[in-house]
């Protein structure tokens, strides 16, 4: 079987949740079905150096410019990629604009529509952006949808009137190598990186909706009374000039420490250098960074809203993102006696979000697709 994979979200070479699903779930769907040829399709007038892959992974790139193709495919709806990219069923891991023949099956996947609830918290092209791939024609063209949890589910059948029978619940894995973690390991990202001997961490995009500006207030509002610092570590992203205000404005500013960008690598020994991981994010579709806290026994808070609950809820505290005096006095609890997290709740769960679990299920909705349109 020959299985259609848009990895366009790679082209850019970010490291957001987007980009990690892409490259985990066709890595893992292609070690354990290697009888299937995965076509990974992308259009880019540049050079892209994608990740690595096994060998029935078969990059399928285009040269057109960008601009021009996307145009073209938005105004007339072609070139559809049936045209260009062979495939028995098309498999889209991020919402793009995806013309395809009628009798061409299609899969999709849904990480959240936080684009649709909370549209304030986008700069004005990311909005334009989110309009222009048309997720509701791609979620209603989808012959399934997969979503990475129950609430995103529930908010694809709100928003975009889809039945429940046309989602599946798949729930993404966890590529963090708990390996990484060894003391060895984090003495050197401690070096590395300058750390102090006590920290609260966060660990994520930089953009509006997670609550960078929250974290930052509350560190302020109990510095005074526990001996921690506070790191901030992630790529950049819109909007930054609120959470950049409430650092220069912090009278604990030179008690934070912002990182950047963290590699793979060496992410397992920064999230168990720390005392305390804080997420109070106001919408998430799954949640990575919270679940890698926990797989190497960091406490966590995080927000008691959207799909945290229910996906780290039984592991993690839980807040009200918008009560920064709470979130405060949890830190303030937390940060007097910190306690790892026990080995058994690591285990399970790396157990509970594991790659080759969601790739199995995913390639037999794939190969359901290309039988029922048989």
């Amino acid at each position: 079987m020959q299985i259609a994979v848009d990895v366009r979200s790679l082209m850019e070479g970010r490291h957001s949740g987007g980009e990690e699903y892409t490259t985990h779930i066709l890595r893992s769907m292609a070690t354990y079905a290697p009888q299937h040829i995965f076509q990974a399709y992308y259009n880019s007038a540049r050079k892209v150096d994608l990740p690595e892959f096994p060998r029935n992974v078969h990059p399928v790139p285009y040269r057109y410019p960008n601009k021009v193709f996307n145009a073209a495919q938005l105004v007339s709806g072609y070139p559809r990629w049936d045209s260009l990219v062979r495939g028995d069923v098309f498999f889209v891991p991020n919402a793009r604009l995806t013309p395809l023949s009628v009798s061409v099956p299609l899969v999709t996947v849904a990480h959240d529509v936080s684009y649709e609830l909370f549209p304030e918290f986008l700069n004005p092209w990311r909005r334009v952006w989110h309009q222009l791939v048309r997720p509701r024609q791609l979620m209603r063209r989808a012959n399934h949808i997969i979503a990475v949890s129950e609430h995103t589910k529930e908010d694809l059948m709100r928003l975009y009137d889809v039945s429940s029978e046309k989602v599946s619940v798949i729930y993404s894995g966890l590529s963090l190598d708990p390996k990484g973690a060894r003391s060895t390991a984090v003495q050197q990202v401690r070096q590395r990186y300058h750390l102090p001997e006590h920290f609260v961490l966060y660990v994520g995009r930089f953009e509006p909706r997670k609550n960078i500006t929250g974290i930052i207030e509350a560190f302020g509002a109990i510095a005074d009374r526990v001996p921690h610092d506070l790191v901030l570590a992630g790529e950049s992203g819109w909007k930054q000039g609120e959470h950049q205000a409430a650092y220069l404005r912090s009278a604990y500013r030179d008690r934070i420490h912002p990182l950047g960008f963290i590699p793979e690598a060496e992410k397992a020994a920064l999230y168990a250098a720390a005392d305390l991981f804080v997420y109070p994010s106001f919408y998430e579709g799954f949640g990575f960074p919270p679940l890698e806290a926990l797989s190497v026994g960091t406490p966590v808070i995080t927000s008691f809203n959207s799909s945290l609950p229910e996906v780290v809820g039984k592991w993690a505290t839980l807040v009200d993102p918008y009560d920064t005096s709470l979130l405060a006095a949890v830190m303030h609890e937390v940060l007097q006696s910190p306690v790892r997290v026990p080995y058994a709740i690591r285990e399970e769960v790396r157990s509970t979000y594991n790659w080759q679990r969601a790739a199995k299920q995913t390639v037999r909705i794939l190969e359901s697709m290309v039988r029922s349109s048989a």
